[in-house]
Protein backbone atom coordinates (compact mmCIF):
# COMPACT_ATOMS: atom_id res chain seq x y z
CA UNK A 1 0.00 0.00 0.00
CA UNK A 2 0.72 3.54 -0.44
CA UNK A 3 2.14 6.05 2.55
CA UNK A 4 -0.67 8.07 2.41
CA UNK A 5 -3.03 4.76 2.57
CA UNK A 6 -1.85 3.13 5.55
CA UNK A 7 -2.11 6.74 7.40
CA UNK A 8 -5.51 6.82 6.51
CA UNK A 9 -6.02 2.90 7.49
CA UNK A 10 -4.37 3.87 10.87
CA UNK A 11 -6.86 7.33 11.36
CA UNK A 12 -9.38 4.59 10.71
CA UNK A 13 -8.14 1.92 13.15
CA UNK A 14 -7.33 4.60 15.74
CA UNK A 15 -10.74 6.27 15.22
CA UNK A 16 -9.17 9.83 14.40
CA UNK A 17 -10.40 12.28 12.37
CA UNK A 18 -7.80 14.09 9.79
CA UNK A 19 -8.71 17.50 11.76
CA UNK A 20 -8.12 15.85 14.92
CA UNK A 21 -4.72 14.26 14.36
CA UNK A 22 -3.90 17.60 12.58
CA UNK A 23 -4.54 19.40 15.67
CA UNK A 24 -2.25 17.02 17.64
CA UNK A 25 0.51 17.28 15.75
CA UNK A 26 0.33 21.39 16.47
CA UNK A 27 -0.81 21.88 12.99
CA UNK A 28 -3.71 23.50 11.17
CA UNK A 29 -6.76 21.89 10.86
CA UNK A 30 -6.51 20.65 7.35
CA UNK A 31 -3.04 19.58 7.31
CA UNK A 32 -3.26 15.91 7.10
CA UNK A 33 -5.88 16.39 4.64
CA UNK A 34 -3.77 18.60 2.14
CA UNK A 35 -0.80 16.47 2.80
CA UNK A 36 -2.69 13.56 1.74
CA UNK A 37 -4.58 14.68 -1.04
CA UNK A 38 -1.18 16.20 -2.62
CA UNK A 39 0.15 12.87 -2.73
CA UNK A 40 -2.58 11.48 -4.21
CA UNK A 41 -3.27 14.17 -6.22
CA UNK A 42 0.75 13.79 -7.70
CA UNK A 43 1.81 10.99 -7.16
CA UNK A 44 4.20 12.15 -4.43
CA UNK A 45 5.53 10.57 -1.27
CA UNK A 46 5.27 11.74 2.57
CA UNK A 47 8.62 12.18 4.24
CA UNK A 48 9.62 9.35 6.81
CA UNK A 49 9.42 11.87 9.51
CA UNK A 50 5.75 13.34 8.52
CA UNK A 51 4.63 9.73 8.22
CA UNK A 52 6.03 8.88 11.57
CA UNK A 53 4.63 12.27 13.25
CA UNK A 54 0.81 11.32 11.65
CA UNK A 55 1.07 7.41 12.70
CA UNK A 56 2.26 8.49 16.05
CA UNK A 57 -1.08 10.48 16.60
CA UNK A 58 -2.46 6.71 15.89
CA UNK A 59 -0.94 4.47 18.12
CA UNK A 60 2.01 3.35 15.25
CA UNK A 61 5.24 3.54 14.99
CA UNK A 62 7.25 3.69 11.61
CA UNK A 63 9.71 0.83 11.51
CA UNK A 64 12.47 -0.85 9.10
CA UNK A 65 12.17 -4.79 9.41
CA UNK A 66 13.60 -7.78 7.84
CA UNK A 67 10.56 -8.65 4.79
CA UNK A 68 8.52 -11.59 5.94
CA UNK A 69 8.69 -10.84 9.62
CA UNK A 70 5.93 -8.01 9.98
CA UNK A 71 3.46 -8.97 12.85
CA UNK A 72 -0.21 -9.50 12.19
CA UNK A 73 -1.90 -5.94 11.78
CA UNK A 74 1.10 -4.29 10.64
CA UNK A 75 0.57 -1.75 7.77
CA UNK A 76 3.28 -2.35 5.32
CA UNK A 77 4.11 0.48 2.53
CA UNK A 78 5.79 -1.12 -0.59
CA UNK A 79 8.30 0.32 -2.59
CA UNK A 80 7.33 2.16 -5.45
CA UNK A 81 5.86 0.66 -8.83
CA UNK A 82 4.82 -2.34 -6.50
CA UNK A 83 2.21 -0.25 -4.75
CA UNK A 84 -1.38 -1.83 -5.60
Amino acid sequence: MKAQDAIRKALENAGESQASASGKLGKSRNYVNSLLAQADATGGTIGCDTAAAMLGVCGYSLAAMPNGTEPDGALVIDPPGEQL
